[in-house]
């Protein structure tokens, strides 16, 4: 028996590619939402992740988590990260400073995707996408990808769409279509950074300052100014495959499998 836990959420196109299981042999993975699980139906080895869970709204479903551990026989956290400030109004904020909940002591093995913590590093599974090898062609200096709640106020006329949905295919193709993303969405931001593509990320959300590749961060209101100084990172994608690679081998390792 086995489990993946994460934010089952088709409408949202970053939460819904982040389940490890979607790329790694895990055996039979039930895929199984945080907010919702039942935890008598957990059984044998459950994996936490991908996504931003470490946050307020998931909070107490991982505590309840961290209680039963007792009754499994692994439970590992895969490439979750903290997402404790959050403004729905579009407001910046600033980087969230405080330590890892106490639950995480509960796991038998810990990865996250927040580079810099005193935690390991293992970003979100979803590096392992093929077409991240095979970006789209650049077409457009300029679009914006914006969380679905969240509006990117920039009136430039450049195209933009939302993080809504599970159409991951269109969702990388508009990625890779321009040379510069505007973005305040963690999975636009990874994804364009894995595709080669530039990145401008306007922070309404903590979880965006803890990229290994990091976007360049600013205001809204600044985009202008900083849109010069983002960067290309050549080696992200094999750089985040490496990792994740490394971390199925312990998970693997835990559980008594062959990998």
């Amino acid at each position: 028996m086995a489990g993946n836990v994460f934010r089952s959420d088709p409408t949202n196109v970053g939460d819904w590619y982040c389940a490890p299981s979607r790329y790694f042999p895990l055996g039979n993975a039930n895929s199984l939402d945080v907010i919702d699980t039942d935890l008598a139906a957990l059984d044998g080895h459950v994996i936490v992740g991908g996504g931003g869970l470490v946050a307020k709204t998931f909070h107490l479903h991982l505590e309840r988590l961290a209680r039963y551990r007792s009754k499994l026989s692994s439970l590992v956290a895969w490439g979750i990260g903290e997402s404790e400030h959050v403004d729905r109004t579009g407001g910046f904020v600033l980087p969230y400073a405080g330590n890892w909940p106490d639950y995480m002591a509960a796991f038998d093995l810990v990865g996250v995707r927040d580079y810099g913590t005193s935690l390991r590093w293992v970003p979100c599974a979803s590096c392992m996408m093929p077409e991240l090898e095979r970006p789209a062609p650049v077409t457009r200096d300029i679009v914006i990808y914006e969380h679905k709640r969240i509006p990117i106020p920039i009136d430039e006329g450049f195209a933009r769409r939302t993080n809504s949905g599970n159409d991951i295919a269109s969702v990388l193709a508009f990625l890779a279509s321009a040379e510069l993303v505007i973005t305040n969405s963690y999975h636009g931001a990874y994804w364009a950074t894995l595709m080669g593509r530039r990145v401008l990320a306007i922070v309404n959300m903590s979880k965006m300052y803890r990229f290994k590749h990091s976007p360049v961060i600013c205001r809204v209101e600044h985009w202008k100014r900083f849109a010069s100084l983002a960067q290309v990172y050549p080696m992200a994608l094999t750089e985040c495959r490496a990792a994740s690679t490394a971390f199925y081998r312990d998970v693997a390792a835990l559980r008594g499998q062959s990998e």
